[in-house]
């Protein structure tokens, strides 16, 4: 015989040989889990079987990852049960739990769960959990506000200001990148040597918007991963890690570089690019030329991405800690290109009004890279630390 069918058996026999032969009273099971994730869908049908047998066996499926109150509980539930390496599937019935699911064992446990909780009394712990999280009713005449409305990010909750914050701090950091900045000087010299104003204006303004929209579609996949992989822990140790080696990096850079020199690409590659963006900016076709600038910004911005170090994994790492709808994902994201790109964006624009190639000083390079290395050693620590107050 199955293992499942004498599971099931045994959770029936257990709530009919209760005293009194009273009735089997409900007992819900929390299952935890998220798409894709084949343990998950075993758990689930391994409890839709016990629930089949026993009608007063009720199952509450939380998807990690759509709404933040399930991502919230999560948190909750994981802490208070204290797990040093949370998971999904997780399973918790009472106040006893699951982590992940073996065929061998996984469903003999959730029926030994369902049986102790209706052995003696028995609390929920989750519907405690969510109980203490909901908001308690304002107080009478008084209407606080929790919220603020941010441009282009909706509303905003006042706990999580940090995150606008250090959206502009990394995206500041990460904007003054010397190894694409030298790419924006080279481009800029060259299109003061072209007669047609408008040309000059199409071309620079192609190689930003080409920049932005490689950085936005590696940032919003990263996100996408690390948000279907959930709470990970050794992701987040990992990002919290290569925090600390670019807090770390930048750091030194400040002390050892002050004039933030790219150090990345070799003097042959540079000719190499230089002689291409020649080859382009000179095409007599306008559509042409812009879509060769657009080809090149995206596979040199792609190759000087090392440059950053890791800024942008770091970044889309921390936002996904945070519980937000998904268009605000994406809205972080737009707001942190934004500033990204101001920086080589107010360079081209006073070359191209004034005629004359400009640059950022090396004080502000050095000062840029010290702020960014407090900051993400500082992100790292708590990353690695105390990972719930990103939350």
């Amino acid at each position: 015989m199955r293992l499942m069918p004498l599971a099931g058996l045994l959770v029936l026999l257990l709530g009919a040989l209760r005293p009194g032969l009273a009735p089997a009273q409900e007992v819900t099971a929390h299952v935890f889990w998220q798409e894709g994730c084949p343990y998950c869908a075993s758990a689930k049908a391994a409890l839709a079987e016990l629930a089949a047998a026993d009608p007063e066996l009720r199952i509450e499926l939380l998807e990690l990852g759509p709404t933040r109150e399930t991502n919230a509980l999560f948190r909750a539930t994981v802490r208070a049960l204290e797990l040093r390496t949370p998971a999904v599937p997780l399973v918790v019935i009472g106040a006893a739990h699951e982590l992940g699911f073996a065929a061998a064992t996984s469903p003999g446990r959730y029926a030994g769960m369902i049986a102790l909780c209706r052995a003696a009394p028995c609390r929920d712990l989750v519907a405690e959990l969510r109980a203490a999280r909901a908001p308690p009713p304002p107080a009478a005449g008084s209407s606080p506000r929790e919220t603020v409305a941010l441009p282009g990010l909706g509303e905003v909750g006042l706990r999580d200001l940090s995150l606008p914050v250090l959206t502009v701090v990394l995206a500041g950091v990460d904007g003054f990148n010397p190894c694409a900045m030298w790419v924006l000087a080279l481009l800029i010299g060259m299109l003061l040597g072209v007669q047609d104003s408008r040309r000059m204006w199409v071309l620079g303004l192609v190689f930003l918007a080409a920049t932005g929209a490689m950085y936005f579609a590696v940032m919003s996949a990263w996100l996408n991963v690390v948000l279907w992989l959930g709470a990970v822990s050794w992701l987040r140790l990992a990002i919290g890690a290569l925090a600390l080696g670019a807090g770390a990096y930048y750091l030194r850079e400040a002390w050892a570089n002050p004039e933030g020199v790219c150090r990345v690409t070799p003097g042959g590659q540079r000719r190499r690019i230089r002689d291409a963006f020649g080859r382009m900016v000179a095409r007599p076709s306008l559509p042409v030329a812009a879509l060769g600038v657009a080809a090149l910004a995206v596979a040199v911005n792609l190759v000087e991405l090392v440059c950053s170090a890791g800024v942008p994994a770091i970044y889309t790492q921390m936002l996904a800690m945070h519980d937000l709808p998904r268009a605000a994902y994406y809205g972080y994201l737009a707001f942190y290109l934004v500033v990204f790109l101001l920086d080589d964006a107010a360079i081209f624009v006073i070359a191209m009004i004034t005629l004359r190639a400009v640059a950022a000083s090396g004080r502000y390079a050095r000062l840029s890279r010290l702020i960014g290395g407090l900051v993400l050693l500082a992100l790292g620590a708590v990353m690695m630390l105390r990972p719930d107050l990103l939350g």
